[in-house]
């Protein structure tokens, strides 16, 4: 069954592996702004990105979706959480961040 893994910023890069389904938020507080957020799925895998503006209560999925090759954003303000899912393959590889 899939976990929940918190990361809470402290103002640095944050490098995480998605592995098994887990859901990895980045809570933004401490989160240094702007921030480069970023997703590198292995070879056949999917990641969906979200994010959350009002401290994790609702969730957007990230504009270009359901990301299948290396994609990053930069957020300027506004946003209180970062989530990622490994939604689809097998790799062990695929990893995401906020820096």
């Amino acid at each position: 069954m899939p976990g929940t893994i918190r990361t809470e910023m402290a103002g640095r890069a944050t490098v995480v592996t998605l592995v098994d389904g887990d859901i990895v938020t980045f809570v933004g507080e401490g989160m240094p702004l702007p921030a480069t957020v970023w997703a590198r799925p292995a070879a056949g895998d999917t990641v969906a990105v979200t994010y959350s503006t009002d401290n994790g209560v609702n969730w957007q999925a990230w504009p270009t979706g359901p990301v299948t090759a290396y994609a990053q954003d930069v957020l300027l303000s506004g946003v209180t959480h970062v989530r990622f899912q490994r939604t689809a393959g097998t790799g062990t590889t695929s990893t995401c961040g906020v820096c």
